[in-house]
């Protein structure tokens, strides 16, 4: 009976999380980013013609604008656009399915320090706070490091104790498969790379000299573990070398290192002027960023989760101490270890908090141990319950007021929409299709993402800085001045639908087509003071 209670209440927990990050996926967030539509081009030219958009050929690392793009997010979205077309629920879909892996295997690095009750304290943790919940749900590149590195971690930890409770035990085939799964951390995210390998120096050098015993076998399994990686690290270390060098692109019967129009490597800098605000930027992930994965009213894991961040990193911190005493290898010891990795490498290269967000898992891990040890030190049950039910009654009530504001948008607001240009455009009258039509405020991409043309011919209209700015009768720019001759649409949020609205502004009183986003603006010649044409408000369709 208590063996079916617990699959029970897996399963319902499970259906949760995995609910929490797939309902109306199309329509929330509201809108798209610009490295979304990039990506879903991408995805979508390498499932039809194995490039990517501009033509690069199963490329290490797609090309989106002028610089790089993480393979293993398109790559998994291209499988599902050959499967399923393209649409906002294949492009989205992939981080959702490695943002539940990310709470399940955080949960199950909890575990290792908690045991059951911190199973489930992490599934239900994990599966609410607005990170985890925000990180699934946009279709950037870089926020399928999150579950990889944490599946990675949780195999590694296992082994490790594995290792120790068996200290004979050589284990190679499974130090390659933890070296594998590193290694595809690095193709998850550009920067991946500067994590992985701090964190492997130091992990590896504590591994060998943490103790005497056994460390030519020890030896021989960090070579297991590091061997595969190192393999799989040469693809993007040619990258690394066609871009920075200036070298040719590589071509191979496989894959290709394509030359970028920038080298972003020169983004990896340390400067101690810059030093203080990016102590503050880290600040950022325990409140907001202002960003893609942070509520400024409900931070990263809720306001409350602040002083158990605290606690739990100070009480991991010791218990880490603690084992290196003892000549250990413990699940806190390799959660401070991520820790400190990540933040190298915001100090050298990161902004936001998506730069960084393979750290939440630590500091998730941290938060659900500070309440698990609070509710620990407290000795009297009533007590305990007490704060258990108070603790329980805020991060309730924050869940519920944060999905209300998250999962029901204002949808008067405008946003680049799937398909919203074409269903604006659909309504113009046939007359005025043929005009030069201005679509403003928005790159060609996010026509393109519903409207995709052959690799070539989009490559072939790409500017030096790989965009599309005319297209046929399509111009993807604010013009000098505007035209009684021309068609123009815009965002309805835009400051360009102010000024196309008011005659004195613009020189020409417009009629104007307004769907749920976008409007439309034309002359027509007909009459002298055109009167507004109601339109039809179209409802997108996700």
């Amino acid at each position: 009976m208590k063996k079916r209670t617990h699959y029970i209440l897996l399963g319902l927990l499970l259906l949760i999380i995995v609910f929490l990050r797939v309902f109306h996926l199309g329509r929330t967030p509201l809108g798209m980013h610009i490295d979304e539509a990039g990506l879903g081009l991408n995805a979508w030219s390498i499932a039809n013609y194995a490039t990517d958009r501009y033509g690069n050929f199963m490329p290490v690392c797609p090309s989106n604008f002028y610089g790089e793009q993480s393979a293993f997010y398109t790559y998994f979205c291209a499988l599902l656009v050959k499967l399923f077309g393209l649409n906002l629920y294949t492009l989205r879909l992939p981080g959702a399915v490695m943002g539940v892996l990310a709470v399940v295997f955080g949960a199950l690095l909890i575990r290792e320090k908690w045991g059951t009750k911190g199973f489930y304290a992490g599934l239900v943790m994990l599966g609410i706070f607005p990170y985890f919940i925000m990180n699934s749900r946009f279709a950037l590149d870089c926020n399928a490091m999150l579950g990889s590195l944490t599946i990675a971690l949780y195999c590694l930890v296992r082994l490790v104790k594995k290792a120790e409770r068996e200290p004979e035990q050589k284990l190679y085939g499974q130090f390659v498969l933890t070296g594998v799964l590193f290694g595809i951390v690095l193709y998850t995210y550009i920067i991946a790379a500067l994590v992985v390998a701090v964190f492997f120096i130091f992990f590896g050098l504590y591994y060998l000299f943490y103790k005497k015993e056994h460390r030519p076998l020890r030896f021989l399994q960090l070579f297991f573990l590091a061997a595969p990686l190192c393999v799989m690290a040469v693809p993007l270390i040619l990258v690394v070398c066609v871009n920075y060098f200036g070298l040719e692109p590589i071509v191979t019967p496989f894959f290709s290192v394509p030359r970028m129009i920038t080298n972003r490597t020169g983004e990896v800098t340390f400067s101690l002027s810059a030093l203080p605000g990016k102590l503050r930027g880290l600040l950022h992930t325990l409140t907001s960023d202002g960003m893609y994965g942070s509520s400024e009213k409900y931070f990263t894991l809720y306001p409350w989760s602040i002083p158990f961040v605290l606690a739990g990193s100070f009480h991991t911190l010791w218990r880490s101490v603690q084992s290196f005493r003892r000549r250990r290898i413990t699940t806190d010891f390799c959660i401070l270890l991520l820790t400190f990795a990540e933040v190298i490498m915001f100090l050298l290269c990161g902004q936001y908090n998506y730069h960084i967000n393979g750290i939440f898992v630590a500091l998730a891990y941290f938060c659900v141990s500070g309440i698990l040890l609070t509710l620990r030190l407290i000795k009297k049950e009533f007590f305990r319950v007490s704060v258990f039910g108070i603790l329980l009654y805020f991060y309730w009530n924050s869940f519920l007021a944060f999905t209300a504001d998250y999962f029901r948008p204002d949808i008067t607001m405008a946003f680049q929409v799937f398909g919203g240009v074409d269903a604006a455009l659909a309504l113009l009258p046939e007359e005025y299709a043929s005009r030069d039509i201005y679509i403003l405020d928005e790159v060609g991409e996010f026509y393109f993402l519903s409207n995709p043309i052959p690799p070539e011919e989009f490559s072939a209209a790409c500017n030096e800085l790989g965009y599309i700015t005319d297209y046929g009768s399509l111009h993807f720019y604010q013009p000098d001045s505007y035209s009684t001759n021309a068609v123009y649409l815009c965002n309805r949020a835009s400051g360009a639908y102010h000024t196309l609205s008011q005659m004195n502004v613009n020189g020409c009183r417009y009629r104007v087509i307004k769907t749920r986003h976008y409007a439309v603006f034309y002359w027509d010649a007909r009459s002298n003071i055109p009167q507004q044409s109601k339109g039809v408000l179209w409802p997108p369709q996700y």
